[in-house]
C-alpha cells in the first residue's frame, strides 16, 4: 500500500542574526491511510515545526531547504497556494493546541464550523445541518442550541471538541492533532483522547498525533516516531517501542511516565 503522506528529508531551518536554528533535520516519514502515528518528543524537538511544514503555514524566518512532502500521490512543497488552501481543511487538517486562540472569539461556534464547510464547496443550507451533526459526533449535546454559542461560553473541552468538529467537517483522510489535549484537566483529556480515537476509526481517517507523553502514545498510535533536536532518533510498532526502546533519549521520555508499562 501507497503511504498516504510521505515525508522524504525534510529540513527546515530558521535563520537567525548571529547563527541558524535547523529546527527539523533531514526527517523521513510514512503514515498509511488508516494509521495512527505518535510523533513524540519534548518542546523543541521539532514536532511542531514538522507539522506546519506539512501544511507550508511556517512563518518567517523559518523555510523549508530541503526534502519532499508527498500526499496523495502529489508534492505539496510543490503546489500553489490556491492548491494548498484545498489541502488544508479539505485533504488535511490541524487541531490545535490551544482552541481558545484558534477560535474566533466573536463568531459562533457553529458558523465557525459552517465556514470550514462552505470554503470547500459545501452549499450554505447543508452547511448548516452538518454543523448540528458534527457537535453531536464530537459528544456536545444539545447541538442545535451549542451552535448559538461563542467560544467564551464553553469549557475548555467542549472548545476544544469544537476545534475537533472543524478538522473533521469535510471529512479530511488525515488529521494533524498538535497536542490537542495539553490545555485541559487530566479527566476531560482521557474522553477527549477516547473521543478522537472513536471518531478516527467511525470517518476511518489517518491521524499524527503530535504529543510530548508517552501515556497518550501508548494508548493511541500504532506506531511511534521520536524526534530530539530536530531528527528523528527511533521509529517502529508502538508495542516494540514500548517494551525494547534502543535509544537512550526513548528510554528517558518512558521513565518520565508513572507507571509505563512495556506492552
Amino acid at each position: 500500500m501507497n503511504p498516504l503522506l510521505d515525508i522524504q528529508h525534510l529540513t527546515v531551518v530558521f535563520d537567525r542574526p548571529a547563527s541558524t536554528l535547523k529546527a527539523v533535520d533531514d526527517l523521513s516519514l510514512t503514515i498509511q491511510p488508516g494509521e495512527t502515528l505518535g510523533l513524540v518528543g519534548e518542546s523543541g524537538s521539532g514536532k511542531s515545526v514538522t507539522a506546519l511544514a506539512v501544511l507550508r503555514l511556517l512563518q518567517h524566518p523559518g523555510k523549508v531547504t530541503a526534502g519532499h512532502v508527498f500526499f496523495e500521490g502529489r508534492d505539496l512543497l510543490q503546489l500553489s497556494e490556491s492548491e494548498m488552501r484545498a489541502v488544508r481543511g479539505g485533504r488535511i487538517s490541524l487541531i490545535f493546541q490551544e482552541p481558545m486562540t484558534a477560535l474566533n472569539p466573536t463568531i459562533r461556534v457553529g458558523d465557525q464550523i459552517a465556514e470550514a464547510l462552505t470554503s470547500h464547496g459545501v452549499e450554505k443550507e447543508d452547511a448548516r445541518h452538518r454543523v448540528v451533526e458534527l457537535l453531536e459526533a464530537v459528544r456536545i449535546t444539545d447541538a442545535a442550541k451549542r451552535a448559538r454559542d461563542y467560544p467564551h461560553q464553553l469549557s475548555g473541552g467542549m472548545r476544544q471538541r469544537v476545534m475537533i468538529a472543524i478538522a473533521l467537517a469535510c471529512r479530511p483522510p488525515l488529521v494533524i492533532a498538535d497536542e490537542p489535549t495539553t490545555a485541559l484537566d487530566v479527566t476531560i483529556q482521557a474522553q477527549v483522547l477516547e473521543m478522537l480515537d472513536e471518531l478516527k476509526e467511525r470517518f476511518n481517517l489517518a491521524l499524527l498525533l503530535i504529543t510530548h507523553d508517552f501515556g497518550v502514545i501508548a494508548e493511541l498510535a500504532d506506531r511511534v516516531a521520536v524526534m530530539q533536536g530536530g531528527k528523528l532518533v527511533e521509529q517502529g510498532p508502538v508495542r516494540q517501542i514500548l517494551r525494547q526502546p534502543s535509544h537512550e533519549y526513548t528510554q528517558r521520555l518512558l521513565r518520565a511516565v508513572p507507571g509505563m508499562s512495556r506492552r
